[in-house]
């Protein structure tokens, strides 16, 4: 029905042309239907005219004579003149005879025939030929564009012509010509309507569009003009629409989610919202018109409002916390991906970044509660990982790494720990082993801080060389969270997971031969200061038995170190200004032997004076940070990758296998880090996480790399793509 239309020729809401006299207008009220109007002149809503016998209920409609279109150069293509021949007889119900670009002045009798008789039986059957509806469709252009704006009271005839254009729009919008046009004006007259306002819902965000809708235009001018702040939904509506912005994946799969997410961030920003001040510009909008009486182009303008949409500054502002946003919810929008149904499962739950909200499935709900009841009343509780593992939504009967670290993430939702957490150095839970589930501090800490893992080594060689006997004493475990807690700047969160990490480490205490395996790769140069850390562990209680030097002797014989250095060290160590001597300590029952006092010693008391104790546990702290990663308890590093000859990996072509290669070395890379490997591999960084993700999902369903800084890498994951 629509080819090329004329050459456009501007025209304001308020036409250059000559407005319709008194005596032209059809003025209330309505022509009787039994006879013809004079002149010419718009039918209001509910008003009838008869032409041809035929009565048109409803008005909405132009009739008359000689009434010329809206540029003044010919007759208006939409009036109904009752003087022309009309055929109902013969009706042409296809169209045929329709020219393009109709005027009812020009169109043969058949057609008057058929489109009256459209008219006449309610303007709504969905068969009827597209030309006839646009006839139609253009009175009602032309009288929302160039006559009711001068109207004193538009609001209820603006309603009613909106709310036909959108009922037509509801019956044709199959012919998508039609839905063009009548989704044009409808946003074009959004500058006239009253009813438009930035106390309502903002506009939705739909595809991407080449510039603001109006009403979103309408709400923001207002909010500039009154100095009120931007609310959160209208300004992330602005964003989305705005042609200059994307919202990627994460924001329209978890578009709940992001909203809720973005106006907590935008409002810790902003408080009530951005403040825009108003600009020079004033707002207008351009619509084509469908009706040949415009001659093509028509623009509306508000003379009372700016055009803010134009502002660059805002949207700028609101990028930062738009990408923030759409990455902290990218690994949940992942899983919703590979999971449609997994909304409130506890892997979806746990992916959640803090600030959301979902309700979760009774299966996480059921683990929650679970886990709280496995806390005994001393804040910590020891139990199978099988039983956690039993919980979790995993098909193979085990936990990834990813897995574990959202089982962590899961439990920190509800102020609860579990150890062995990956994210503090913990390896994986097993079916076979145990984990430490415990309350939390009022604030939480999600990472380890900088003196954390010298406490975790020390609670781990500790529990190493007081195990040595078979158990480890009260005493010794005080001495201990003396030595690695309370002399270390750690947070209350961080004391409490060492202490659970204490917990199950006695479930399977360490055998000095894991201490061996770890011990091999040291240096020489720091074997002698690793003999002074034990024994300064060893002798942190006050007391050292038979069985714990024996453990120091063998320990020090596999640093190449002479045991018999073992007295003089424990010696040289001794770190309280307790007494030394074979006495039991209150409430211990083992017997041991003291640490020998020096040669000029005239009695069995060893003391050291305040300066030389801070030195010494000084000095122990010291070393256990440097030996920190030595004994941690990760996951062990994967293999060292083969030579580059043979170093490739499914899908992936030499310059991203090599990179596989090296990232695969450790779990985890500070960004710069990985931007550098990137580079040596001659590869653009955040294309290469694409492409080895991209290989991931085609073997596992899941990625490789995960966060943005650091870029953890999943073990297991390395397993299946090199398996």
């Amino acid at each position: 029905m629509r080819a090329q239309p004329a050459p456009s020729r501007p025209l304001n809401s308020r036409p250059s042309t000559t407005r319709p006299t008194s005596t032209q207008a059809v003025a209330p009220p309505p022509p009787r239907p039994d006879r013809p109007a004079r002149g010419h002149g718009w039918v209001p809503p509910g008003r009838g005219v008869v032409v041809a016998g035929t009565t048109l209920p409803g008005g909405l409609l132009y009739f008359g004579t000689g009434m010329p279109d809206a540029a003044g150069v010919g007759i208006e293509p939409a009036l109904i003149d009752p003087a022309l021949p009309v055929d109902l007889r013969n009706p042409d119900w296809p169209g045929e005879s329709m020219g393009y670009w109709p005027s009812y002045a020009d169109i043969s009798p058949r057609a008057r025939g058929a489109y009256l008789a459209w008219l006449a039986g309610g303007r709504a059957n969905p068969n009827a030929y597209i030309g006839y509806v646009f006839l139609y469709f253009y009175g009602l252009e032309r009288r929302l564009l160039t006559e009711v704006p001068d109207l004193d009271d538009a609001s209820a005839e603006f309603a009613a012509l909106v709310s036909e254009v959108r009922r037509l729009l509801d019956i044709y919008r199959g012919n998508r010509s039609f839905r063009g046009y009548a989704e044009g004006l409808l946003d074009a007259v959004a500058l006239l309507d009253p009813t438009v306002r930035y106390d309502r819902a903002a506009p939705p965000v739909g595809e991407w569009s080449h510039e603001l809708p109006v009403d979103l235009k309408v709400g923001l001018a207002q909010l500039a003009v009154e100095g009120r702040p931007v609310p959160a939904d209208w300004a992330l509506s602005w964003y989305g629409h705005h042609p200059d912005s994307y919202l990627r994946t994460p924001a329209v799969r978890c578009a709940n989610e992001f909203l809720e997410l973005f106006t907590k961030r935008y409002r810790a920003k902003y408080g009530d919202g951005m403040v825009v001040k108003p600009n020079k510009p004033r707002l207008s909008v351009g619509y084509y018109a469908a009706s040949r009486g415009f001659y093509g182009h028509v623009t509306l303008e508000n003379t009372k409002l700016p055009d803010v949409g134009k502002l660059t500054g805002p949207i700028t502002k609101l990028r930062d916390i738009v990408e923030g946003v759409t990455s902290d919810l990218d690994a949940y929008s992942r899983y919703l991906g590979r999971n449609p149904d997994g909304a409130g499962s506890p892997a979806a739950i746990a992916l959640l970044p803090e600030g959301v909200t979902h309700k979760p499935s009774p299966e996480t709900e059921a683990l929650w509660s679970w886990a709280a009841q496995s806390i005994d009343s001393d804040g910590r509780g020891v139990t199978s990982a099988q039983e956690l593992i039993s919980r979790w939504p995993t098909k193979t009967g085990k936990l990834a790494k990813s897995d574990a670290v959202a089982v962590a993430q899961l439990l920190e939702n509800r102020g609860l720990g579990i150890e062995p957490d990956v994210r503090f150095g913990g390896s994986t839970p097993t079916p076979t082993s145990s984990v430490v589930l415990f309350r939390r501090a009022d604030h939480v800490v999600s990472a380890p801080g900088a003196e954390y893992a010298a406490a975790l080594a020390i609670i781990n060689l500790g529990m190493l060389v007081a195990a040595a006997d078979g158990t480890v004493s009260e005493p010794e475990r005080r001495a201990l969270r003396e030595l690695a807690i309370d002399d270390l700047d750690l947070s209350e969160d961080e004391r409490l997971r060492l202490d659970a990490h204490a917990a199950l480490v006695l479930t399977k205490p360490p055998t000095p031969a894991v201490l061996r395996r770890r011990l091999e790769s040291l240096p020489t140069s720091r074997k002698a200061t690793v003999g002074q850390l034990l024994a300064t562990i060893a002798a942190a209680d006050g007391q050292v038995t038979p069985d714990e030097i024996r453990t120091l002797e063998r320990l020090f014989t596999t640093l190449g170190l002479d045991p018999a250095d073992v007295y003089g060290t424990l010696h040289a160590a001794a770190t309280s200004t307790d007494e030394l001597t074979s006495a039991r300590i209150p409430g211990t029952p083992r017997s041991g032997r003291t640490i020998p006092a020096p040669p000029t010693s005239p009695t069995t008391t060893l003391t050291l004076d305040p300066d030389r104790l801070a030195r010494t546990r000084a000095e122990s702290v010291r070393v256990a940070a440097e030996l920190a990663e030595i004994f941690a308890e990760g996951d062990p590093a994967p293999p060292p990758p083969p030579p580059p000859e043979t170093a490739t990996v499914g899908g992936l072509d030499p310059a991203h296998a090599q990179l596989f290669h090296r990232l695969v070395e450790r779990d985890s890379w500070s960004r710069s880090e990985f931007d550098a490997l990137a580079a040596e591999a001659g590869l653009l960084p955040d294309g290469a996480l694409d492409v080895l993700n991209d290989a991931a999902y085609d073997r596992t369903d899941e990625p490789l790399c995960e966060g943005s800084d650091p870029i953890e890498i999943d073990q297991d994951i390395v397993k299946d793509m090199l398996g």
